[in-house]
């Protein structure tokens, strides 16, 4: 079985919904040097945290023996653009892993969806190290990687873990509401007092 057997259409897809979600984080877009490193930021910050998600719910399926690929929901992107734009609102829906196999039970189909959130929670966590060497060198656009990388993963963790559907956290519900009670809950704490999270860690390496 190979994980990494990407369709032509889902590589296209997968880079379609990552610069999207990156001119979201990254916005308001401007053209000189700063604002095109910040978007570089933004891409790199997202590409990872969206692409890692996605490949650990590919490479869950494809351990249970389901064939996956990614689609793009383009009706959420240009909500989600709009939204950014319009008032500045930051909503994240870019699109699904879909998954076919004759039979999944619902622990398979929970831990499929859960596993995509949980790698964006670790990846905020190793984006922090680029932020405190940002603060220690003194560098803004390592500092910006890191605080970026932060938020994009913690948003992504969140949001997929909200208990609707197509949302991660549907699925999760469906297979064992402990977990996703526990789950969701610390999600929710990091998201919401993510400034504080971050400024004590910052104070406990600097």
């Amino acid at each position: 079985m190979n994980y990494f057997d990407f369709s032509a259409e889902e590589i296209k897809e997968i880079l379609i919904s990552t610069f999207a979600i990156a001119i979201i984080f990254a916005w308001p877009l401007n053209l000189s040097q700063a604002g095109l490193i910040n978007l570089l930021i933004a891409l790199i910050a997202v590409g990872t945290g969206f692409i890692f998600h996605e490949l650990g719910h590919r490479t869950v399926a494809k351990h249970y023996g389901a064939w996956s690929e990614y689609r793009a929901w383009y009706e959420g992107l240009a909500i989600a653009l709009i939204l950014k734009i319009l008032i500045g609102i930051t909503f994240i829906a870019p699109g699904a892993v879909y998954i076919s196999k004759d039979y999944l039970t619902h622990e398979e189909n929970g831990k499929i969806s859960i596993i995509g959130p949980l790698i964006n929670f670790g990846l905020a966590f190793i984006f922090l190290i680029p932020l405190i060497l940002g603060v220690k060198i003194q560098n803004i656009y390592l500092w910006n990687l890191g605080i970026m990388g932060f938020l994009v993963n913690i948003t992504l963790a969140w949001f997929n873990m909200l208990p609707i559907p197509p949302f991660d956290g549907s699925k999760v519900l469906s297979w064992n509401k402990g977990i996703w009670i526990g789950v969701f809950g610390v999600f929710t704490i990091f998201w919401l007092f993510n400034s504080t999270i971050v400024n004590t860690i910052l104070g406990a390496f600097l």
